[in-house]
This record gives structure tokens, sequence and C-alpha cells, in this order.
């Protein structure tokens, strides 16, 4: 693992170059259904538009429609999140997603060739449920649609893995990528912040599952260059019975619901997943936090306003999450363990990351 004094010491103007292309925290949407409309044409809160299905006949779900994708009041530290409820049966999918991200993409600085996805999510309790869900970035090889990279988290066995399109030895398409050996599997009933990232240039694909870990890659062989972004998309799909699979994989016959929360992209010239590359110390964004090493009450300022603060724990599980409108906060984390906790904070000029210690 990374050395926690490297990630947070290292500094780049170059991320100060970095442009956040689309965010949501959900809190400022009412609670309930996104949409009136799932079948993906008319667009419901905050432009999102929202499709459910079924499956193709012969199927067993039945439970398609708007309440699967919801603004809910159990976001991260009580905030407000978003929940989708998945099939509850053998076929389906569910997809929500906003128009015009590559209008965004578009109109990024030049340079800014590395599209990166960040975003929160609960994993849920242990269930029987088989499906599939994650974000996604998805892009164009002329006119056909790929997955440029995103997460699947498999709903049953809680495994977190990459998703890309790749060079399978001459084989191309999108395939499922270990993050660790045997399988990165999660808690049940925690939050997670996890960040991946595709460079439209050189092709290479990144993935970080938490702020302290360091990124996984392949090889550059399996890299497949020039693919454009187009959309964002929250994604589910129903793993499919296999009989002849050893274990034979059953026909999935239970719903699930996952939170997410927090998500954001942008257009960056140089890696910098969950912060990965900071702001210079000298640099325009920079805050104040006392006392460090902290009891209870912590103290942040700026001379820009402050947006966002959360909170993590060394293994990326997110303890604290605030949104604010001000350049000043107060941050009372008594009922903390003791321990080395990453301060993220998002000002009205940018991002940065500070060690923060517990007594």
């Amino acid at each position: 693992m990374k050395k926690l004094l490297l990630l947070l010491l290292l500094s780049s103007s170059a991320s100060l170059f970095a442009q956040v292309l689309e965010s949501e925290n959900f809190n400022t949407l009412p609670i309930g259904n996104i949409g009136t409309d799932f079948t993906g044409l008319t667009p419901g809160l905050s432009g999102y538009l929202t499709a459910a299905s079924n499956g193709t006949a012969p199927t067993t779900s039945t439970n398609a429609g708007n309440s699967n994708f919801q603004v809910v009041a159990n976001g991260n530290n009580s905030s407000n999140g978003f929940q989708i409820i998945s099939p509850n049966g053998d076929k389906g999918n569910r997809f929500m997603w906003k128009d015009g991200f590559d209008l965004l993409w578009n109109a990024r600085t030049t340079g800014n060739n590395i599209v990166e996805l960040e975003y929160d999510f609960f994993t849920g309790p242990i269930t029987d449920s088989r499906t599939q869900i994650g974000m996604r970035v998805f892009g164009a090889d002329g006119a056909n649609t790929r997955s440029l990279v995103g997460f699947v988290y498999t709903t049953n066995t809680r495994v977190l893995s990459g998703v890309c399109y790749l060079n399978n030895g001459g084989t191309f398409g999108t395939f499922l990528v270990n993050l660790a050996t045997g399988g990165l599997i999660l808690d049940a009933n925690t939050w997670y912040t996890i960040g991946c990232s595709y460079n439209t240039v050189t092709g290479q694909t990144l993935w970080k599952t938490s702020p302290t870990s360091p990124s996984t890659g392949l090889a550059n062989t399996f890299w497949v260059p020039n693919l454009v972004p187009n959309e964002v998309d929250f994604v589910q799909v129903v793993v499919a019975a296999n009989a002849t699979a050893n274990p034979p994989v059953p026909a999935n016959t239970a719903t699930s619901t996952i939170v997410f929360d927090n998500y954001l992209t942008r257009a960056s010239n140089t890696d910098t997943l969950l912060n990965n590359v900071t702001f210079a110390e000298d640099s325009l964004v920079t805050i104040n936090l006392y006392p460090n090493p902290v009891n209870d009450i912590l103290n942040i300022n700026s001379k820009y306003t402050l947006n966002n603060i959360s909170i993590s724990d060394i293994n990326g599980r997110v303890v604290r999450n605030t949104s604010l409108n001000g350049t000043e906060a107060q941050i009372n984390i008594a009922d903390l363990a003791s321990g080395v906790y990453l301060l993220k904070v998002v000002t009205s000029d940018g991002t940065v990351t500070k060690k923060v210690i517990k007594e």
C-alpha cells in the first residue's frame, strides 16, 4: 500500500487545471421518485432520465417502475442520497443518466484528456439478490457504444470489479477486471468511496478503491485509445442464470437496494483520482484546520467558499459528509475512534485533502 505520507504531500500544478464536468450530492432534490417516466424519454428531477425494464419475455421480473429510482434521506451521513431498486426476477435492468455529457466533454479545457468518475455507495445488507450495479462512463467508437471505464458491484457476492472496453489478445470487448487476487470482497452495510478514469489519448484505465489505496490498472497491451466519452450512467442488470457454470448460477428471485451519493466527473490532464494528486500548499486552494490532533471539534476555514467536507477512515469508508455554504465550519468528531483520517474539502476554487489525527 502506498505510504499515507506520500499521498498527502504529493502536489502538482497540473491538477490546478482539472475541471468538474458533472456532480450531484442529491441534497437539493426532494425525497421521492426521480421521474414520472421510466422509458428514458422524459427528464425527471434535475434532468435525470430513467429507464427500467423487466427484460424480454419470458421473464419473472414484475417490478419495473418509477419507484425504482428514488431520492432518499439515508444518503451518506444522513444527507440525501440516490437509491436504485433492482429487478425482482430472472431478467431486467435499470439505467439513470443525464443527456449532454458529450457537450460538456467537448467544451473541456484543451489538454484535459482524462475523464474521471468518483462516487460513494452503500453496499447494503447481505442478500441473495443476483444483480450487478455501479456507475460507468460510456463512450463512442464510431457508431458503437462502449463502456470506457466503471465499477461493477455484485450484490450476492459483494465483489467489487472494474469494468472497461479492452483489447484482450486481439479480442475487443467489455470485460470485468479483478481489483484484488480472488476478488475484492466489500463489507456489507458499509459506505465506500471509489473512483476510476480513462485516458482518451492513451487508452489507460485506472481504478481506485479508497482514498488511501494505490490505483489499479492494466498493462498497455490491453488499452484501447481514442474512445470519446459521451454519457455517465448508473447501471444495474440481473445476473443471468447459468446451469452449466461451476457452481451453477440459479435464476434471481430477489430485489436489492443500493444507495449512491456524492458523485462527480471531471476532465483532467493527470491522475487526480480521489485526490491522488492534491493542490500544492502554496496554491490558490488553501484551508486552515485546527486543532490537529483533535479530540472533538475540528475548525476549518478558507478564503474560498466551503461547499462540502467529507472525512474518510484509512479503509476509504466515509464517516462524515457535510454540505456547506460559507468560509468557516466546525465539525464534531468526538464520536469517531482514535486514529488517522483523511479530510476532503471541496471549495469554490478546487479541492484539497488533509490528514487529521483523532486523539
